[in-house]
């Protein structure tokens, strides 16, 4: 596979991310929670958007779109996602997968410097995602009061 084919994939990726990430906003019963996961969404938002601006500058016309796997990412999570607790566990299994694929995009070789300097922001933000969920997980964030409404 080529490593522009890698950049492309990231933005199937980060297409898939968006929609697990509103089925999960959906789902969860927490505010605190949804707001967060809101945030993340816009992250990826932001990711499909400066890859494939990259992308363009290289040249390349990218596929802004989920795929196949991403029906069933996005399923799945719909499927599983019922409260916080749920759509928390869901996302941390769409996040690990997401940061194993940033994390081997960082070895392609063959891409100019800005490119990798985007594939490494986008991990780090990748990273901060899911530790932020497994901590929520952790300290049982959905046992927690909410913020009274002003």
């Amino acid at each position: 596979m080529s490593s522009i084919s890698s950049v492309q994939d990231l933005i199937h990726l980060d297409m898939d991310a968006i929609n697990a990430y509103e089925q999960a906003i959906k789902a969860c019963e927490h505010e605190v929670v949804a707001t967060q996961l809101r945030s993340f969404q816009a992250d990826h938002r932001r990711h499909v958007s400066q890859l494939s601006d990259e992308m363009r500058k290289l040249g390349e016309q990218p596929q802004v779109r989920t795929d196949l796997k991403g029906f069933f990412i996005e399923k799945f999570t719909a499927i599983t996602s019922i409260g916080t607790r749920s759509a928390l566990m869901a996302m941390r299994g769409n996040e690990q997968l997401t940061n194993a694929r940033y994390k081997a995009a960082l070895d392609l070789q063959d891409l100019p410097e800005s490119t990798k300097q985007i594939i490494r922001t986008n991990y780090s933000d990748e990273q901060r995602h899911l530790e932020w969920i497994k901590s929520a997980l952790d300290q049982k964030i959905w046992e927690r009061s909410q913020p009274a409404s002003p």
